[in-house]
């Protein structure tokens, strides 16, 4: 297997240090020709694509926590633990202890902050799509979140607790698209947009020059020690 490398380098003097990966390119016997291309738009929107421009991220992480595990799953009928009464759980349950950090799956915009007898304290998230994200039985709200905010994929928005009507500390997590609730274990990740059509041209002209670059010789060759 092959690896190749275009690496953009910051100098000072005799000192000089990687600061980005520009471009990617994996020959795997098995898996063939993998490529990444880094392309920063006008508007400062970076990310790693594929040489027909499609984004090398998913559009969701696979989970909004670094939980222990999963101690309800998506239900149409669950006996509800408190209530002792069968309904619905059409969202999943993260057991983790209290105080661990809860991230927005997506990019997306804050609509909701607020308190539910269910719930407790909550958060809702509307992404592209018709997505929309909720995060229930918080401990508290994350410095800067609020209705109206913009946040990114990745960022933490609040912290596991057991607020609302809970057995202890967990995080309810629920997604929909166009008001529907999924099944978020179940659902097929899709991949984060493609480049912008306004800036195709650009993206090209950065494309060929790296890969006539991946394609030349190896950019950089690793010799082992062997003394």
């Amino acid at each position: 297997d092959t690896f190749k490398l275009i690496v953009e380098k910051e100098e000072e003097n005799s000192f000089s240090r990687p600061v980005r990966i520009l471009a990617a390119q994996y020959n795997g016997k098995l898996t063939g020709k993998h490529t990444a291309i880094f392309f920063k738009d006008p508007k400062g929107y970076a990310d790693y694509y594929t040489p027909k421009g499609r984004s090398l991220r998913r559009a969701f992480l696979r989970a909004p926590l670094k939980y222990t595990y999963i101690s309800s799953p998506f239900s149409y009928h669950r006996l509800h633990p408190i209530l002792r009464i069968w309904r619905p759980h059409l969202g999943i349950d993260y057991a983790a202890p209290a105080g661990t950090p809860v991230v927005s799956i997506a990019d997306g915009l804050v609509t909701t902050v607020s308190w539910s007898y269910d719930g407790g304290k909550y958060i809702k998230i509307k992404h592209l799509n018709g997505y929309e994200s909720v995060y229930a039985h918080l401990s508290r709200y994350a410095r800067g979140i609020r209705k109206g905010v913009r946040v990114h994929q990745g960022q933490v928005i609040g912290y596991v607790g057991s607020s609302g009507l809970s057995t202890g500390p967990h995080l309810y997590f629920a997604i929909s698209k166009n008001g529907k609730r999924m099944n978020f274990l179940r659902m097929n990740m899709p991949s984060r947009f493609s480049i912008n059509p306004k800036y195709a041209s650009q993206f090209e002209r950065i494309k060929k020059e790296y890969l006539s670059s991946l394609e030349g010789e190896d950019i950089y060759s690793f010799k082992r020690n062997e003394g």
